[in-house]
Parts: structure tokens; C-alpha cells; sequence
């Protein structure tokens, strides 16, 4: 486990829902038992009125600064680009310049084609650390 001072900025990538948060230490607590030691860190979000939380309670990926927050989610952003261009590179490839002749098309079987979400209006794909795929709302300046 990460060591964290009191007063750091934690910016931490969400896993549960998209978006970034940055999160200052409020409290370390160092709990003594016959298991052995455990530290456990209160932060608050950087919003008016936000509750000190658990930090163990936050699912997501902390940096410790905001440029490797930053780079994370590019990368992220690059590989889930990434994807839908050569989803659609293989389909260009595949309708457009597909040499097989029409009965050809006809008589092969169908592949089955995955489970597709409906993407929401002004939602991009972004594909997580974990392989999952979530929806992403853009601020209206990248978008």
C-alpha cells in the first residue's frame, strides 16, 4: 500500500463511473492490533461542501500528480480511438474493397456480431486498465 502525507493532492481516475477527481489527505490513521499494523487515509474531494471519505472507499487509480493523471487518460483516450478506427478501417476494408464475388457473400455464414451498447450523444468509448469499455462524457471543448 501506498504511503500518503496529510495535505497531499491525490488525483484519482474513477474505475466505477468516468471522471477525475483530485482528493487532499485530511487524516492518517495508524491502527495497532495483534494482526499487525494498518493505515488507513481520510480525503476529501476538491468540491464545496464534499464529505471526508475513506480513501479505501474510492474505486479508481491514483497519481500523485496531475500530469500522470493526465497521461493516463490520453492514453486512454489514444487506445479507445484507436480502436474505433480500425473497427471502421475493417469495415471500409470489408465493404468497400472486398474482392469476393456476390454469390461468395451470399453463401457464407454470418459471424455473430458481440453485444453492442448504444453510445449516449456527446459520450466517447475509453477502454480501462482492466479491459472494461465505459462511456465517457467530453467537456463541449474536446468535443
Amino acid at each position: 500500500m501506498s504511503t500518503h502525507d496529510v495535505g497531499t493532492v491525490l488525483w484519482i481516475i474513477h474505475t466505477d463511473r468516468p471522471g477525475l477527481m483530485a482528493y487532499q489527505v485530511t487524516e492518517e490513521i495508524t491502527k495497532k492490533t495483534l494482526e499487525g499494523e494498518k493505515i488507513q487515509y481520510i480525503v476529501r474531494a476538491a468540491l464545496p461542501k464534499s464529505k471526508e471519505v475513506r480513501l479505501e472507499t474510492i474505486k479508481g487509480n491514483i497519481f500523485k500528480d496531475s500530469e500522470e493523471a493526465k497521461q493516463k487518460m490520453t492514453e486512454n483516450a489514444t487506445r479507445a480511438i484507436d480502436g474505433m478506427v480500425e473497427k471502421i478501417q475493417g469495415q471500409v476494408d470489408t465493404f468497400f474493397f472486398n474482392q469476393k464475388s456476390e454469390s461468395a457473400k451470399l453463401n457464407s455464414s454470418p459471424a455473430k456480431s458481440p453485444k453492442l451498447q448504444t453510445l449516449k450523444s456527446g459520450y466517447q468509448w475509453v477502454t480501462m486498465d482492466d479491459g472494461s469499455k465505459v462511456q465517457v462524457k467530453l467537456p463541449e471543448t474536446l468535443s
